[in-house]
């Protein structure tokens, strides 16, 4: 575990019990409203669970806009450097390109047209090469982070996914991109429903 984790960790210790409960709860129903529902007996259920704690921590806006991390990282002083780490969290469209010499792993930010070296401290990621997922991305002193919560996608879809994130990535809008990421968990998850069809046929974008 590196200390990006354990600093999730302890938001989700602090931040999902007592006056933040009611909070959690209404943050699930609104995720599950906007991605669909899950059986909890499948087998990426866990990995579900890490996309939404992360969705919950980093983009979930109350009525006044504040999101949990900004009461973390206002209760706990947390260091400005690590604080603006926190602020900028890259969420975005990801393909797992390789594993160069130096045995890092090589990820290519789809949405934003931008490649990354992860952090040797995340060589233990439950991704393989040509992966490709909807993540979080933490670049602090230098190095990146992938945060737990991954929605990996099926490889087929890849060209089709690559084609619709330019579109997106043309009008600039942090918004739209958002909506893009939940509506490709959405459409995995429905992917996990409809097994029996292609891909190509679930993933489609008007």
């Amino acid at each position: 575990m590196n200390f990006i984790d354990e600093h999730i960790e302890k938001v989700l210790k602090v931040y999902t019990e007592g006056e933040y409960y009611d909070l959690l709860k209404s943050a699930k129903d609104l995720y599950i409203n906007l991605t669909g529902k899950m059986d909890e007996d499948t087998s990426e259920y866990e990995s579900r669970m890490n996309t939404f704690n992360d969705w919950f921590i980093f983009n979930f806006r109350r009525e006044d806009t504040r999101r949990v991390i900004d009461d973390y990282i206002q209760d706990h002083s947390i260091d400005p450097e690590l604080a603006k780490s926190f602020h900028n969290i890259n969420y975005s469209l990801f393909h797992f390109v390789k594993i160069n010499f130096r045995k890092q792993i090589i990820l290519k930010d789809i949405l934003h047209d931008e490649k990354f070296v992860l952090s040797k401290e995340d060589c233990n990621l439950a991704l393989l090469e040509d992966d490709v997922f909807v993540g979080r991305l933490v670049s602090h002193e230098s190095k990146n982070y992938l945060l737990k919560g991954v929605c990996t996608l099926p490889r087929e879809t890849f060209n089709i996914l690559k084609k619709q994130a330019k579109k997106i990535r043309k009008l600039s809008s942090i918004e739209e991109e958002e909506k893009f990421l939940l509506l490709l968990e959405k459409l995995k998850i429905k992917s996990l429903h409809y097994g029996h069809l292609n891909s190509e046929k679930i993933f489609i974008f008007n």
